[in-house]
C-alpha cells in the first residue's frame, strides 16, 4: 500500500478529493488507535485526527513535498496531542495499561487460529505481560509491530534518537521474555489483531 498511499497522496496534493477520501480511509482508524494509546482523553483524540485531515486538505497545495504520507501522520498526530497538553486539555496514559484501542479489532488473521485455546492463553499471557511495560516502551512496541515502523521512523515520531527507540524495545523484549521465555516474536504481531 505504500506506494499506493504515495500516489494518492500526491492526486490530493493535487485537489483529488477521492484521493484525499482513500486517504481518510485507509489511515483514520489506525491514527485513533494510535492517538487512544498516548491520550485517555478520546474526545481529543477524535478532534485532533478530524484537525489533522482538515489541515490536510486545507494545506494539500504545501505537502507535494512529502515522502512518507505515513510517517508525517503518525508524527503530526503526535505533535498536535502534545501541544494539545499544554492547554491542560491532554492526559497521558501512566499506569502502564493496554486500553481496548490499542488492539485493533479486525480478524485479518485466520480466526480459526485464536479458536484454539492454548493460543488464546498464550495471547492473554503476552497481553498481561505487555500492561506491565512501561508506556514508552509500549509505544515503541506497537509502532514497530502494529504499524511496522522502521527504528528510524519511530524515533522521528517519538521524538528520540535511534539508539532510545533500540534501547525501549530491548527492555520492552527482555521484560516480556522473562515473564515468558519462550513465546515466538511473531506473537507480538498478532497480539495487535487480536483483543484478549
Amino acid at each position: 500500500m505504500r506506494l499506493e498511499e504515495q500516489e494518492h497522496w500526491n492526486e490530493m496534493c493535487k485537489g483529488n478529493a477521492d484521493a484525499f477520501e482513500k486517504l481518510y480511509s485507509y489511515f483514520a482508524r489506525d491514527l485513533f488507535r494510535y492517538g487512544y494509546r498516548i491520550s485517555t482523553d478520546h474526545a481529543l483524540v477524535q478532534d485532533s485526527v478530524q484537525d489533522l485531515f482538515l489541515h490536510l486538505w486545507n494545506k494539500r497545495h504545501d505537502l507535494e513535498q512529502v515522502i512518507s504520507p505515513r510517517f508525517y501522520l503518525y508524527r503530526s498526530l503526535r505533535n498536535k496531542l502534545i501541544r494539545s497538553s499544554e492547554t491542560n486539555r491532554f492526559v497521558l496514559s501512566d499506569d502502564g495499561d493496554l486500553s481496548d484501542q490499542w488492539f485493533p479489532s479486525e480478524k485479518d488473521i485466520e480466526t480459526s487460529w485464536i479458536s484454539d485455546e492454548s493460543n488464546r492463553i498464550q495471547l492473554a499471557m503476552l497481553h498481561d505481560a505487555l500492561q506491565k511495560l512501561p508506556v514508552r516502551q509500549q509505544e515503541a512496541i506497537q509502532l514497530r509491530y502494529y504499524h511496522d515502523f522502521s527504528a528510524e521512523e519511530i524515533g522521528r515520531i517519538m521524538n528520540i534518537n535511534q539508539q532510545s527507540v533500540r534501547n525501549l524495545q530491548n527492555r520492552a523484549m527482555q521484560q516480556l521474555r522473562s515473564e515468558l521465555p519462550f513465546f515466538p516474536v511473531s506473537l507480538l504481531s498478532a497480539m495487535f489483531y487480536f483483543s484478549a
